[in-house]
């Protein structure tokens, strides 16, 4: 281990549940973007410090997560600091001198995703997910678009002139420690999600824990009318008096079954699930 009161480090996210953390032997090494002595990547922030002072030196001073972010993106010449970048060969296929570079296509945008419960009548249960496009990251948070991703206004852009200002839009933070540590970002009755899979399963894990009448009928999200009635079915014959079963238990049975049947119901069908 270093123990240079020269001795500096950096650290910085690079993705959900990603941290990378370098330390160099001096200050100025870092500035220059020379080559750490040592470097590592790490699942949090907490620990990827704690590897760069083992590494560096509890005197080390610690350096803005610019430093490491700029050394991950470029880092040092490949011949050497301070060496003269060599031209490189021009391949035979290269685009002649004078012509006019094709306009680059826009970075394919990366998302997160709210999952929420749809409100439209006869879709109860069922999940809604809605693609938001993170704008920027910082080391602690990750901004997203406040409006839904709209594929065909994305395409639309890929044609359009580079030169012209995209409308700036209205973000909303998201802290990454929460989203990490929960799986999920609560948000005015929804939650963003890192992917469609997990907000999926957290709104029906959230339906099955909400309605008593899952644990009563022995079901969970998702469920449909036919493992509704099945479950009502089964229970009602184990738990019927005439079968010899608990009037009080049969009566819950019931009543759950009811609870199920006002859930699912809607105008199309006034009954619920039916007999």
């Amino acid at each position: 281990m270093v123990q240079d009161e020269d001795a500096a480090y950096a650290c910085c996210s690079i993705g959900i549940g990603r941290w990378y953390w370098a330390a160099w032997g001096s200050e100025e090494d870092a500035r220059a973007l020379a080559r750490p002595f040592a470097s590592g990547y790490e699942k949090n922030s907490d620990a990827a410090e704690k590897k760069a002072i083992e590494a560096a030196g509890a005197g080390a001073k610690r350096l803005p997560a610019k430093w490491a972010s700029a050394y991950k993106r470029g880092g040092p010449a490949s011949d050497g600091e301070g060496a003269e970048k060599r031209e490189k060969p021009r391949s035979r296929l290269s685009r002649p001198a004078g012509t006019a570079a094709r306009p680059a296509a826009p970075d394919r945008p990366r998302f997160l995703y709210a999952a929420s419960e749809s409100d439209e009548a006869g879709s109860r249960g069922e999940v809604v997910i809605v693609k938001h496009r993170i704008v920027r990251q910082t080391a602690g948070k990750i901004y997203v678009d406040r409006e839904p991703f709209r594929e065909e206004e994305w395409r639309g852009r890929e044609g359009a002139d580079p030169s012209a200002e995209a409308p700036k839009p209205k973000t909303l933070a998201v802290d990454r420690e929460t989203l990490r540590r929960e799986g999920r970002f609560p948000h005015r009755g929804a939650a963003f999600y890192s992917s469609e899979e997990a907000g999926i399963r957290d709104v029906h894990a959230a339906l099955t824990s909400r309605h008593a009448w899952c644990a009563a009928l022995g079901v969970k999200f998702p469920c449909s009318a036919a493992s509704i009635k099945a479950a009502y079915r089964r229970l009602a014959r184990e738990t019927h008096p005439d079968a010899g079963g608990d009037p009080v238990q049969f009566q819950a049975v019931e009543r759950a079954y009811r609870e199920a049947l006002a859930y699912f119901s809607s105008p199309d069908d006034p009954a619920g699930l039916g007999a």
